[in-house]
């Protein structure tokens, strides 16, 4: 149906590719707590995880996509990208600008 391309300069680097599919998945209601967004997150290129359900709140599930960024650093650990400061902003400005 549409995507959404930006890139956020300023506090935080990152570039998103965000594509919304024209129908609803067929599934989009069925186990709704145990799937998240397959959205891609990579580290200056470099992917670090397929499915990182943080960047994408849950009822934004059918949202596909791709964000790299340039301010994490390279080496980070799948768990301690869950408690770090900066995916939170990034998450934040991309729900903002998908709604």
């Amino acid at each position: 149906m549409s995507y959404i391309h930006f890139t956020a300069e300023g506090e935080l680097d990152f570039t998103a590719l965000l594509y919304i599919p024209s129908q609803a998945p067929y599934d989009m209601f069925q186990n709704y707590y145990g799937k998240g967004a397959p959205v891609k997150l990579y580290v200056r290129r470099v992917l670090i995880t397929e499915n990182f359900e943080e960047l994408v709140p849950r009822f934004l599930n059918f949202i596909r996509g791709v964000v790299d960024s340039n301010d994490l650093p390279l080496n980070v650990s799948r768990e301690n990208l869950q408690q770090k400061k900066i995916l939170k902003l990034i998450s934040k400005k991309i729900t903002r600008k998908i709604l």
